[in-house]
C-alpha cells in the first residue's frame, strides 16, 4: 500500500509540477512586466523556503478554511471539497455506472473520497517542484538563439504557435535532463508527507518499525525500493532523451 501511494503520488504530482513549470517558464520570459514580477517572486520564494514549512503551512489553511462534511463546497458538478478531502465521482465497473457523492444524514456518501493527506502533499510538491521546474524552462528559454524567434515571427506565426512549433520543441531537448533530475527529486520527497499523515513508502515503514521492531531490515527494504524506482525512472527518461536527441539531428 505505501509503495503504491508513493508511485500514484509521484505520478500526479510529477504531471501537475510539469504544467505548472512549463506555464512558470515560458511566462518569465513573454509575460509582461507584471506577470514576470509576480512568476519570478514565486520561483524565488519557493526555491528558499523549505519542503515541509510548505506542507505544513497548506495542511493548516486547508483545515481551517475549508468547510465541514455536512457544509461541503462544490466547485464542480459532483466535485465537492470538505476538510475530510476531495470527493469525486466513481464508477462502478460491477453495474457499469457512475456513482455520484451525494449528502447524507452524516455528510458526503459515494464516490471517491480523496483524503486532505493526498490533496495538501499533492498541492505541496506540485507549487514547490513547479518552482523548480519553472526556472529550468526558462534558462531553456534563453538558451534558444534570438534568430530562431525572429524566424518565426517572420513565419507570421502566433506566439502560442511559435512556442508551440518552433521554440519549446528546441527547448525539450535542452532541458530534459534537467527535468529526470526534478522528477527524481520530487519522487523522493514524497517521504514529507509522513508529516501529515500521508501512508506513503515512509509511513508504512515507520509504523512496521514500531510493530516488527526490526529496523534494519525495515530501512534496507524502504531504501532499496527508492533506489530501485529511481533507477528505473532514469534508465527510461534516459532512453526517452537519446531517442528524441537521435530525432532531432
Amino acid at each position: 500500500v505505501g509503495l503504491s501511494n508513493t508511485l500514484i503520488m509521484s505520478l500526479v504530482a510529477g504531471f501537475g509540477a510539469l504544467v505548472l513549470g512549463v506555464f512558470v517558464g515560458v511566462g518569465t520570459v513573454i509575460g509582461n512586466a507584471f506577470g514576470r514580477m509576480a512568476l519570478n517572486g514565486f520561483i524565488g520564494l519557493m526555491r528558499n523556503l523549505p519542503k515541509l514549512l510548505i506542507l505544513l503551512a497548506i495542511y493548516i489553511l486547508f483545515i481551517q478554511n475549508m468547510p465541514l462534511p455536512r457544509e461541503p463546497w462544490e466547485p464542480l458538478p459532483g466535485v465537492f471539497f470538505t476538510n475530510r478531502g476531495l470527493s469525486l465521482p466513481s464508477f462502478d465497473f460491477g453495474s457499469g455506472v457512475f456513482v455520484w457523492p451525494v449528502m447524507s444524514r452524516f455528510g458526503l456518501s459515494g464516490g471517491i473520497l480523496i483524503p486532505t493527506q493526498f490533496v495538501v502533499l499533492c498541492v505541496a510538491l506540485v507549487v514547490y517542484h513547479g518552482a523548480q521546474i519553472g526556472e529550468v524552462v526558462r534558462g531553456g528559454l534563453q538558451s534558444i538563439g534570438k534568430g530562431q524567434w525572429e524566424g518565426a515571427t517572420a513565419l507570421g506565426l502566433s506566439t502560442r504557435l511559435k512556442l508551440k512549433l518552433v521554440i519549446l520543441p528546441q527547448v525539450y531537448r535542452q532541458v530534459l535532463p534537467s527535468l529526470i533530475s526534478q522528477f527524481i527529486n520530487l519522487l523522493k520527497n514524497t517521504s514529507i508527507g509522513l508529516a501529515v499523515g500521508f501512508a506513503d513508502l515512509m509511513a508504512v515503514a515507520s509504523t512496521t518499525i514500531n510493530q516488527a521492531f526490526k529496523p534494519i531490515e525495515v530501512m534496507t527494504t524502504v531504501m532499496l525500493l527508492y533506489l530501485g524506482i529511481g533507477l528505473l525512472l532514469s534508465v527510461s527518461l534516459n532512453f526517452v532523451n537519446q531517442r528524441i536527441r537521435r530525432g532531432l539531428r
